[in-house]
């Protein structure tokens, strides 16, 4: 009988994340992705020491004699795509990795046995980006290796894999595999480092010191993450920064890294030193409602495929959060999830919050009145996250837009949002809400600014057709219904099919003498819901109960 070979190795296991849809979207444009990507992989494989014994489409797998080189080859080659992932004109892949040290059977240049598969099933459950080891390779590594973070995954039932594995992450929090959660996730950790100052006066660098403070208090205060000082080691983020001057000219540079030295967001702006303090304040709410951005779309990549019923409440919140993130959510898909934490956790007041917004944005989309039903709900759930924890800014920011949309009450809407910025000052969410309530109190020229500032600083905010909407109707309550009709236009160009912009647009139109366009949108709206008037429509809510009477009127000259 033929003896087997056999021999104790490590295991280096790599892939595409979604590459099936990436290629479905772009097959020309990922192919030549993915020979540059494998460039510089294969290419580190065989600087430390490794050797490619398997790779189909685009999974990568390698053996190396080294635990340790296998681990920093993995380290190496997730830092030097991320660096690649962000230059001008690349199609950015994200890998996932898997390394572990284990028994394997040797068939000519081919390796096979649980030491290969448990590799393959790690690289399954990393993060994009990011890299997951066994216990084993942990074990060997962590005290040749102190630059590298590990975060710990807990036990694991991997698919096809009889005993469950002990798992440790490399620079990403645990992702849940097919065993519940069980343990609550602690915060993400953002490491702030000092702004380097690469030239400039006395000036420059009594900027870059009140940069720093105010951004470490401005991420302070998102209750979703947690920062500490410039100590990496134990963050699951960094954020850097870099100022030069010349003259009045400044030039401001950000990056977000993980901890697999990935960058995550890059920021530059270029400004004019006048207004140090309005600069100051300017960047801080930039920068902040950028990384709470990314942050969580990083937290919902971990989490998306996952079954929600194996999550903890925690990742329940983040799952949705990262909906909320990634776009308006027409059906509604955060909704069970939102539903399922405030069964788990009924005094939760986040997850009540999160599921009357939840609720609110689905009938974003319908030109008819929201269902009292559905109304009913979203008030009682708002009402009751205020009572259970009356500090949470988001609750207070949830509350305002209820009091204003659906309550027609901007005065209370203010009030809400002021709470909220007065324990999160650089909330976006409340500051777009603050504004929105002073145009329909008559504080046009204020309202205006506060809400231009907050869509400026947080660009990607799916939240922002409800601000566009409003912006529309400040201009037309400021008398410049041209202005109005513009950004509705596009509005409506951008989101055809949330049909409550288009009434917003209608009545733009004919306020602007534009009464063949607005009523041809009135029919097409008429064709989609045949029952609608201007008495059962979502319309907005103003202020002056005269604008309101005035704008149903320009509703019924379009023929609605």
């Amino acid at each position: 009988m033929t003896s087997i070979q056999r021999k104790l190795t490590a295991i280096f296991a790599a892939d595409v994340h979604q590459f099936s849809a990436l290629m479905g979207a772009d097959e020309a444009g990922t192919l030549a992705s993915l020979r540059a990507c494998r460039e510089i992989i294969d290419g580190l494989i065989a600087e430390h020491g490794g050797r490619v014994f398997g790779s189909a489409g685009d999974s990568v797998l390698a053996e190396f004699a080294s635990v340790v080189s296998a681990v920093l080859c993995a380290v190496d080659c997730q830092r030097m795509i991320g660096e690649r992932n962000i230059l001008p004109g690349i199609k950015p892949l994200q890998f996932r990795i898997g390394v572990n040290l284990g028994d394997v059977i040797v068939e000519g240049e081919n390796l096979y046995g649980d030491g290969v598969n448990v590799a393959v099933r790690l690289e399954s459950v990393a993060a994009p980006g990011s890299i997951c080891v066994s216990a084993k390779v942990h074990d060997e590594v962590r005290r040749k290796l102190s630059d590298v973070r590990f975060v710990e995954g807990g036990v694991q039932k991997l698919k096809n894999i009889e005993d469950p594995v002990a798992i440790f992450h490399i620079g990403s929090r645990p992702v849940a595999a097919e065993a519940p959660a069980t343990a609550t996730p602690e915060k993400p950790v953002i490491a702030v480092q000092p702004i380097r100052l690469i030239s400039g006066d006395d000036e420059a660098r009594a900027l870059a010191e009140g940069l720093d403070d105010a951004v470490r208090n401005a991420l302070a205060h998102h209750t979703a993450l947690a920062v500490t000082v410039g100590d990496s080691a134990k963050a699951d983020y960094q954020l850097k920064g870099a100022l030069q001057t010349a003259g009045k000219r400044l030039r401001l540079s950000f990056a977000l890294e993980d901890g697999a030295m990935r960058q995550v967001w890059t920021q530059r702006y270029d400004r004019q030193l006048d207004d140090v303090f309005g600069l100051q304040d300017e960047i801080v709410l930039h920068v902040a409602a950028a990384i709470r951005f990314h942050v969580k779309n990083e937290l919902f990549e971990r989490l998306r495929s996952t079954d929600s019923t194996t999550l903890a409440v925690p990742q329940l919140l983040d799952k949705a959060a990262g909906i909320f993130m990634r776009g308006l959510d027409r059906d509604g898909a955060a909704v069970p999830t939102l539903r399922l934490a405030v069964e788990r956790a009924p005094d939760n007041s986040m997850a009540r919050a999160m599921l009357g917004f939840a609720l609110f944005r689905v009938a974003e989309y319908e030109a008819s009145a929201i269902q009292p039903a559905t109304r009913n709900e979203i008030l009682d759930l708002v009402d009751r996250a205020v009572a259970l924890d009356g500090r949470s800014y988001f609750a207070r920011t949830i509350k305002a837009l209820a009091m204003h949309d659906l309550m027609g009450d901007p005065r209370a809407a203010r009030d809400q949002a002021i709470e909220a910025l007065e324990r999160n000052a650089n909330f976006i969410a409340a500051r777009a809400m603050l504004g929105i309530a002073e145009i329909h109190l008559g504080e046009l020229d204020a309202g205006r600014r506060r809400l231009q500032e907050a869509m400026a600083a947080s660009p990607e905010d799916a939240s922002h057709h409800r601000h566009r909407r409003e912006l529309a109707i400040a201009h037309l309550l400021a008398g410049d219904v041209a202005e109005g009709v513009r950004v509705a236009s596009r509005l409506v160009e951008d989101a055809p099919d949330m049909k409550r912009n288009a009434l917003v647009l209608i009545g733009l139109q004919a306020a602007a003498g534009e009464l063949d366009e607005a009523r041809l949108r009135a029919a097409a709206a008429k064709a989609a819901t045949p029952e609608l008037t201007p008495d059962n429509a979502r319309l907005p809510h103003f202020g002056d109960g005269a604008a309101g009477l005035r704008f149903r009127s320009l509703l019924r000259d379009a023929g609605l």
